[in-house]
């Protein structure tokens, strides 16, 4: 019995025509294959005046004494033949696929066109210092994977292509289960290998229990077994039982244990949720997520809760006319 469609219907990738960027693109092709998904490209210029050196007299004029609708018109038209030329060397017969120029900063304006136009991916591409064995997250993914209400996928370099080896960690949570059933679309989807991860920390037995607990071993054993059993609940209800995957049970703290298993496996791809609370403006990710964002050497996928809230609010005007 196959996983569920948990696929995308629309997916964003933020292009600023580097290396990153390209590999960011690559993956959403495939991604776009794999489930028919709509693909978006947007460029966001942030930089007006570094913009303005390119564009012509009269533009130049119209920035400093007119009301720049020439100006804007000019460097529009210079993203979008970019992107026009982006998309054509593709050749992308078979997929859905459009462009867009956005001016202002790049994580606002691709939270705006989220809003706007509807897509649950966003995709960008970020560089990796695999000999530090850290996964430095730029600033502009960062504010995306915190602020933006879709699910926000950063792809390394590395990664342009189908995932081989993924990784869900799960704290059992509404959005871990998210995070865990797009991963395994994804694996069946590409054929990776499937890894579930929990990691036992205080929230997994309830402060009345610890406190009647036996120390030491006794009571490091009933808590590992009430955690296993949860685990296997878990599973139970949430993968089909023809799918083959691999689970962990460990201790310790989660961000260092996703990490290590990330590196014992070979993970390319770690499918996680992010924390929240219902209703409450400028959610941001919980520490967890954070760290591992810093330290794992992975492209990383990340799901936000049902009731997740953006703290940048929608954009009143026509993002790109």
């Amino acid at each position: 019995m196959p996983v569920a469609d948990h696929g995308f219907k629309s997916i964003l990738v933020a292009i600023d025509f580097s290396a990153f960027s390209d590999a960011a693109l690559s993956q959403a092709i495939w991604l776009a294959r794999q489930c028919g998904a709509r693909l978006v490209l947007a460029h966001a210029i942030e930089d007006l005046r570094r913009a303005a050196h390119v564009t012509s007299s009269e533009a130049k004029r119209d920035i400093l004494s007119g009301e720049g609708d020439l100006f804007q018109k000019e460097i529009r038209s210079m993203s979008d033949q970019k992107l026009r030329d982006q998309i054509a060397s593709i050749k992308p017969s078979e997929l859905k696929i459009s462009s867009e120029t956005l001016l202002g900063e790049a994580f606002v304006e691709v939270i705006h066109a989220v809003q706007q136009e509807g897509h649950d991916l966003v995709m960008t591409g970020t560089r990796g210092f695999s000999g530090w064995k850290q996964f430095f997250v730029g600033s502009t993914a960062r504010k995306l994977i915190r602020k933006c209400p879709s699910a926000v996928w950063i792809v390394k370099a590395e990664h342009a292509q189908a995932p081989k080896v993924i990784l869900a960690p799960s704290d059992f949570s509404d959005v871990s289960r998210q995070a865990v059933l797009k991963g395994l679309w994804l694996a069946e989807r590409s054929g990776a290998e499937f890894h579930l991860l929990h990691v036992i920390d205080s929230g997994d037995v309830r402060d009345d229990l610890l406190d009647r607990m036996p120390q030491g071993r006794a009571g490091r054993d009933e808590i590992n077994q009430k955690a296993t059993e949860r685990l296997e609940a878990f599973i139970a209800s949430s993968v089909p039982a023809s799918v083959n995957i691999t689970s962990h049970l460990t201790w310790g703290y989660p961000w260092q244990e996703i990490g290590r298993i990330a590196s014992k496996h070979n993970v390319d791809l770690i499918s996680m949720g992010t924390v929240g609370r219902s209703g409450v403006k400028g959610v941001l990710l919980g520490n967890t997520a954070e760290r591992v964002l810093d330290t794992c050497d992975c492209s990383i996928l990340t799901v936000k809760p049902d009731d997740y809230v953006s703290p940048i609010s929608q954009a009143t005007w026509q993002l790109h006319p």
